[in-house]
């Protein structure tokens, strides 16, 4: 069988043309599969699946992979036999790429991402659930959801990462809200934003989460007490020059499993850079791992 890729033309729509004849002319060939808007990757990994195929490749950002992870997922976990799940490949040409940093992939090299998945080594790496959602790399409540939430694809088509990073100077005039982070057997934390990596990287190619091990079967969970301007900036300089330190206003854990609501309301929630519901939600780990493809 030649090896399927799930394509999202909309994923970055003023470089899709150049980008789907770069994958149409890669050796050996791949399979092309065209997806028509939101939720087509899904729909696509779901049938490839259910049709015998044994790796499918995601070939877009973080929105399509998280598309594609979800339907692997809901799909793997009605088979017995774990030998038999279906694995990830990913070609990264998205707008937001962060799941193939952690993955030490090459970058935007489709030639060299392409000789890797036919290599066909695979890994598996932890795999877990938000209120019945699928996520593989980063989650977040308050802040980067929010931030999510009121991007628009016309400003992210415009601006590419930057509009993230517009939309995020918006939400920080806005008024927080007040989350809980209740913890098995111990006392709730509070905070503004909670931060929640599988890996390193969360955003970008800088590692946030310092300890993080997808392997481990643990979550890295960043608290912040506040939100303002000041201290996201104390916080990313802290990141970039000196590494940043547990204090009053941030805490650092990691956890099996944890639920986090809103003092007031509802908070949005995002899995992989996605906007999922609105708290309360649950994280814990799937009960089998993902296959992917990697270095």
């Amino acid at each position: 069988m030649a090896i399927p890729v799930i394509v999202n033309p909309a994923a970055n729509s003023t470089k899709a043309t150049a980008q789907i004849e770069r994958i149409r002319t890669l050796q050996p060939a791949p399979e092309l599969h065209m997806t028509g808007g939101v939720g087509g990757a899904a729909v696509e990994a779901a049938r490839l699946a259910r049709e015998g195929y044994k790796l499918v490749v995601a070939a877009g950002g973080d929105g399509t992979v998280n598309e594609v992870v979800n339907a692997l997922a809901i799909h793997n976990r009605g088979l017995a036999d774990p030998a038999q799940h279906v694995a990830l490949g990913i070609l990264p040409v998205g707008t937001m790429n962060v799941f193939s940093y952690e993955l030490g992939l090459p970058g935007r090299n489709l030639e060299a991402g392409w000789e890797l998945i036919n290599r066909g080594k695979v890994s598996e790496i932890d795999l877990w659930e938000a209120n019945g959602q699928y996520f593989i790399q980063l989650a977040g409540v308050g802040l980067d959801a929010e931030i999510v939430q009121q991007t628009p694809w016309e400003m992210k088509k415009r601006f590419g990462p930057l509009s993230y990073v517009m939309t995020a100077a918006r939400v920080l005039t806005q008024e927080a809200p007040q989350l809980a982070v209740e913890i098995p057997g111990r006392p709730p934390l509070y905070g503004s934003v909670v931060l929640i990596g599988n890996g390193k990287h969360y955003g970008g190619p800088v590692p946030v989460f310092r300890d993080a091990n997808n392997t481990d079967g643990l979550l890295d969970v960043l608290i912040f007490h506040r939100r303002g301007a000041l201290e996201v900036l104390q916080f990313l300089q802290g990141l970039a020059f000196t590494g940043y330190k547990e204090a009053d206003d941030l805490d650092y854990l990691q956890l099996p499993a944890f639920r986090v609501t809103c003092q007031e309301g509802q908070a949005p929630f995002e899995l992989d850079g996605e906007l999922g519901e609105f708290t309360p939600v649950e994280f814990k780990a799937a009960p089998f791992r993902m296959k992917v493809v990697a270095g």
